[in-house]
Formats: structure tokens, sequence, C-alpha cells
């Protein structure tokens, strides 16, 4: 029998995807097997934290998961090394996505195929503001802005920066807007103790584990799916071969994890 045929029809899924950084290709890997598992059609809605809003605003626009790897894998922001960095507000002068974003997803956030929310921190505030309308460039740009390394987003009378400085992990409210849906969760920051500090970005990266290992814990048995793991891809790593592992990770993961 085929994996696939065991699938119940009737079943409705909310994903709710977060994290800092490159880790999102473990998430990429994770989207293509539920692809192959035809899930993409019982994906209800989609909530994207920081670097995984992109990936859910992509995946909402109609994206394969295979096509938003071959479009980001060689993304000029990942050539980090040869930016000319260092700005009074962050390390990034620019935030070097906005054309892409521009050229690829359409104006409004309600435009998107799928029903996607968009979580941001408003710095004027201190407070978390989710988007499900409005332009959706600059509110992307806005949930993927990590703190220092890139600049802060103006749009409307907000200030935004990551989302995942207010919830990195926004299940609960998933769940209470769509309560019949199972939720597929995608957290990558189960803390790995005892990681080497040699650069600016792996304390940064070790900064921001820490910071958000609280927010993710709480509201877990919520998760009927559950990918929460710690990587050896950090939060802030280039490397492409990294990068791919943890694309081939996820995949594999994902397998495992339905076949049970």
């Amino acid at each position: 029998m085929k994996l696939f045929s065991l699938i119940p029809t009737q079943k409705k899924y909310t994903l709710v995807i977060s994290w800092w950084g490159t880790r999102w290709f473990y998430a990429l890997g994770i989207l293509k097997w539920l692809e192959e598992l035809w899930y993409k059609e019982k994906i209800e809605a989609i909530y994207g934290v920081s670097a995984w809003a992109l990936v859910g605003a992509y995946r909402g626009a109609g994206f394969s998961a295979q096509e938003i790897y071959d479009i980001f894998f060689h993304a000029r922001p990942f050539n980090i090394f040869s930016i000319n960095i260092f700005s009074k507000q962050s390390l990034l002068k620019e935030n070097f996505f906005e054309k892409q974003f521009t050229k690829d997803l359409p104006k409004d956030i309600s435009d998107l195929k799928i029903k996607t929310y968009i979580w941001t921190t408003d710095v004027k505030t201190g407070l978390f503001h989710l988007f499900e309308y409005g332009d959706l460039t600059p509110i992307l740009l806005g949930s993927i802005s990590i703190p220092g390394i890139f600049p802060v987003v103006p749009h409307k009378k907000h200030l935004l920066m990551d989302g995942g400085v207010t919830n990195n992990f926004p299940v609960d409210l998933a769940k209470k807007q769509y309560p019949k849906n199972e939720i597929i969760g995608i957290a990558l920051n189960k803390f790995q103790e005892n990681q080497t500090i040699k650069t600016i970005f792996d304390n940064l990266s070790v900064s921001f584990e820490i910071l958000l290992r609280h927010h993710t814990v709480e509201n877990m048995s919520v998760v009927k799916h559950l990918f929460y793991k710690d990587l050896k891809l950090k939060v802030l790593d280039i490397s492409k071969k990294n990068m791919h592992k943890a694309y081939l990770d996820g995949y594999k993961d994902c397998i495992e994890h339905f076949k049970k």
C-alpha cells in the first residue's frame, strides 16, 4: 500500500514555522516531503515567524519547497562576508531580500493563496503584531530582521523587527484561531550545550538561542506533529554544505515522523 493512501482525507492542518537564520532550510526539507504526501492541499493556514515567515510567504504564494530552495540557496545575503557590513543600526546596512520579495510575491498578504499570518515585533511598543493583511514586502522584511543583523523596518505607524523577539512559536494563537486543525510545528531552537564561540556570529547565534528558548517550550502540548530539535547548523551559518544538509535532514525526519 502506498504511504499517501493512509492519509485521512478530512483532516486540515495549520503550519507553524519559526526560528532565526538559515535553519529554515530544514523546514524546506519537511515541506518537500509533505508535498509528496499530498499534505500541501490540506494546509489551511500558515503562521510564519522570523526567517520562516519567508518560507511561509513563499509557500502561501504557491511556490514548492524545491523552488524556494533554488531561489535562496545562492541568494546574495548568504554571501555575507563579501557584503560591506557595519552601519550605525546593524551589521548589514540593508536587507538584500527586498528586491526578491517584490519580484516574487503579491503586494498584499491577503493575496496569498493560503491564509498566511506573519508575526512581527513592534519596536515602538515592545509588543508583538500579527499581520494577516497589508503590504507584504515591508511586513516580511520586518519579521526577518534579526536584531543587530538587519536594520529595523518602518511600516506605517510601526517600526518592525524580528517576530521571534516577542514570541518565536505562536502555536497557542494558531490553535485558538483554528481549533479543529492539527498543528504541524517546526521549532529548531532546542538548545545545544557547550557550543564553541570563535566569532561574533557564533556569539550572536548562542545569544539568540538562549533568548528564544523559553518562548518555544510553552504550549507545545497543542502541537500534534512536532519537529523540535537542535541542529549543527547555527543560526547564522552560511555554509552551503551545512544548509543543504539541513534541507536533507528535514526531509528525512519528516519521512520518519509520518511513518510512525
